[in-house]
């Protein structure tokens, strides 16, 4: 039966929000079914490993080396744990919270006071109507985090929340759902870092809801680093209000077939979006980033800057696209991709695009595609450095113009090494 199974394991949520919106979605998802390839979105990426696979769905697991990985995020953080795609309230470490902060999930947020905030954001913005794995996701919820930040207050610490995947028995699906509220002059920093560890195929599918009030600003970062049998596919969809600020990064470099949706409605006036990726294939991995900045209104700035590394016989897909509507006047915004290809059996499929229907803009895009200058190598082995040690000098370079925007400077020390062992 593969995928299409796990809709059976669905428990009764006690929340009448949370079964009506899985309601909906379950016959949102019986209409439009996985994406195929004949779908413009997903015609380099072929989804069909995934469906067919009969996951399942876990509560528990072996918890082999959860405590490992848990051991190198000991930072000054809120650390909140999904394990198999459940949240662990043992496992989560909770710092900071108070009348104007929550950090939790989806139940704690109703029992602790929060079912308001959570009632008038949840599933505003990310649509089960356009996509298959988000409406599985919205009919699969049983639960899931919400991270608040109500009107003038800022999380002290940042968020880090460990996403890990275990077990060795069979095949694991795991349903993630984030929701990330900062309201009007708020401010935050929330991370999902991705593990997956198993010699049997793992799924996570991922939606993460985001809004940005008036003024508001959040530092949200993306971290994929799961293992050879591991699939993930995720949407984040961000709504921006007026003089808002978005700091996104995307860090992947983990994992089978990946997938990232990353979309942000920048619907107000003297907003500021950054979308930055970087990407990493080995053996025959496939990374696929899709990326929309849809300018809805006027004297708005956006900036994506994405770039790859991809070896062996890797993949990687890059479709960003620029969406600047009729009344967005004004508008400020800009693309880039670039890719470093080191083997000729090495892949990219890059495709930036711009929509514009508004005259009074600045806008443009571009992508470049290459392999490593043999002029630098030269230059670095003429001073006694090896070629091999040479390549990774201006790998990491290239690397660290996206790593070194991480503004967590834990986490970036932390990437760095990650880089340093996969460029090894």
């Amino acid at each position: 039966m593969g995928l299409k199974n796990v809709l059976n394991t669905v428990t009764k949520s006690d929340s009448k929000v949370l079964e009506n919106r899985r309601a909906e979605a379950v016959s949102e998802f019986e209409r439009m079914g996985f994406p195929t390839k004949k779908n413009e979105e997903w015609r380099f990426t072929n989804v069909a490993p995934i469906v067919n696979t009969d996951f399942t769905v876990k509560k528990d697991g072996v918890k082999k080396n959860l405590i490992e990985i848990l051991a190198e995020y000991k930072f000054d953080a809120n650390v909140v744990v999904i394990y198999n795609g459940n949240y662990s309230s043992e496992l989560s470490k909770i710092t900071e919270e108070s009348g104007k902060v929550f950090i939790g999930s989806f139940a704690e947020a109703y029992s602790k006071g929060f079912d308001k905030a959570f009632d008038e954001h949840f599933g505003k913005y990310a649509s089960d109507k356009v996509d298959g794995f988000t409406a599985l996701n919205t009919s699969m919820i049983n639960s899931g985090l919400f991270v608040y930040v109500s009107k003038g207050a800022s999380l002290k610490k940042p968020v880090m929340v460990i996403n890990f995947i275990e077990d060795s028995d069979t095949e694991i699906f795991a349903n993630h759902r984030n929701l990330i509220v900062v309201e009007e002059d708020g401010n935050a920093e929330v991370s999902e870092v991705y593990y997956a560890n198993g010699k049997r195929a793992s799924f996570s599918n991922v939606v993460t809801e985001v809004f940005i009030g008036e003024n508001a600003e959040l530092h949200h970062n993306k971290v994929q680093n799961e293992g050879d049998n591991a699939y993930h596919v995720g949407t984040t969809q961000v709504e921006q209000k007026n003089h808002s600020r978005l700091y996104s990064s995307t860090i992947s470099w983990g994992g089978s077939l990946l997938r990232n949706n990353l979309n942000s409605v920048i619907n107000g006036e003297g907003i500021d979006c950054y979308f930055r990726g970087f990407y990493l294939t080995k053996g025959e991995q496939i990374i696929d980033n899709h990326t929309l900045a849809d300018h809805a209104m006027p004297n708005s700035h956006s900036n994506e800057f994405y770039k790859g590394i991809l070896d062996d016989k890797g993949t990687g897909i890059f479709n960003g696209k620029i969406m600047v509507r009729q009344d967005a006047q004004k508008t400020n915004a800009y693309q880039t991709n670039k890719n470093v290809l080191l083997t000729n059996e090495a892949t990219i499929n890059s495709k930036p695009q711009l929509e514009i229907f508004a005259d009074d803009v600045k806008c443009s895009h571009g992508a470049t595609t290459g392999q490593i200058n043999p002029d630098e190598i030269f230059y670095l082995r003429a001073r006694g450095i090896s070629e091999h040690e040479a390549k990774k000098l201006l790998l990491s370079a290239y690397a660290h113009e996206i790593i070194d925007e991480v503004k967590n400077e834990e986490l970036r020390n932390l990437l760095v090494k990650t880089l340093e062992k996969k460029l090894g």
